[in-house]
């Protein structure tokens, strides 16, 4: 995977933790990183809630799994982005060319 992607105006550095468009830096937490990341790395499968806490957080992490929709929520807001897409009653996906 390259280190640095482009979706639309938004260009994320992932060794750098960094994300900008035209305006200037966006704002991203390390987790947020790590959680784009791990959707580009599986583009096109779908994962569970709980597939995506285990790589995230660990198994032994008492977090519970809607603080996932939370992270994508923010993902989605803060880089307009339409390719995370939720797949109803299981998890979510990226998708390329949405």
């Amino acid at each position: 995977m390259p280190e640095t992607m482009t979706f639309g105006e938004v260009t994320v550095d992932f060794s750098g933790y960094a994300a900008r468009d035209r305006e200037g830096k966006i704002d991203l937490t390390p987790r947020e990183i790590d959680l784009l990341r791990l959707f580009v790395e599986h583009k096109g499968l779908v994962l569970t809630r709980n597939q995506i806490l285990d790589e995230l957080w660990g198994d032994d992490n008492p977090i519970i799994d809607r603080t996932v929709d939370t992270y994508v929520k923010n993902l989605r807001k803060k880089l307009r982005l339409d390719c995370l897409v939720t797949v109803k009653g299981i998890g979510y996906k990226f998708e390329v060319g949405r």
